[in-house]
């Protein structure tokens, strides 16, 4: 009974926000082509009327939830980034963006991977999907330009390396859902020690 009262007392922001990750949650756990909207209300605790006044339908549920996750993710990246102008702080920022983040994250890529394979298409999912890792190759690609040029990281091929990085951080999550070892926190910052390596010059030769 407590649980419940409390849930009505949520404010619209907050019952709009419980909804979204409820759905994440289930999209990701199931498939998200066989959870229905009652489904989501169900676990909501609230009537499929309701969820409708804050949601068109499915669709729009699954849009809305992908892009709640994408925001979250990006908006801790943009709290952790320290305007020091530092590129290897930058790349740290994104990378400990990905770890605070980790179960929003992981049930993000599990509902990306489900819709590439699904064989649907939805415009606004891709145009959501490309614009998220459209904007990690600008972040990461900057940085590491930036550390090149102020002698930071030894030179690279910048389109390159940017692009491992974001597949090795998708690997990660996959990795994880695929073996269930619960390691992101530490796989992310192994790839951190990894880049550190990689990436700074090494001492001329004797």
């Amino acid at each position: 009974m407590t649980a419940k009262a409390a849930r009505r007392r949520l404010n619209p922001a907050e019952r709009r926000e419980m909804i979204l990750e409820e759905a994440l949650r289930l999209f990701a756990e199931r498939h998200y082509s066989v959870v229905t909207v009652r489904d989501i209300a169900m676990v909501c605790d609230i009537n499929v009327g309701l969820l409708y006044h804050y949601f068109e339908n499915k669709d729009d549920l699954v849009r809305c939830a992908l892009g709640h996750a994408i925001e979250q993710l990006v908006a801790g990246y943009e709290q952790r980034r320290v305007a020091t102008g530092n590129p290897r702080d930058e790349i740290n920022a994104w990378l400990d963006a990905h770890i605070s983040f980790a179960p929003t994250t992981a049930l993000m890529v599990k509902l990306m991977s489900d819709y590439a394979s699904a064989g649907t298409s939805d415009p606004a999912i891709e145009a959501m999907i490309a614009g998220f890792y459209a904007r990690e190759k600008v972040l990461l690609e900057g940085a590491l330009r930036r550390g090149i040029e102020s002698g930071l990281f030894r030179p690279t091929d910048t389109a390159k390396t940017a692009r491992r990085i974001g597949l090795m951080l998708d690997g990660i999550f996959h990795a994880s859902a695929s073996r269930r070892d619960d390691r992101i926190e530490e796989d992310v910052r192994d790839l951190g020690e990894f880049l550190d390596l990689m990436l700074t010059p090494q001492p001329d030769a004797a």
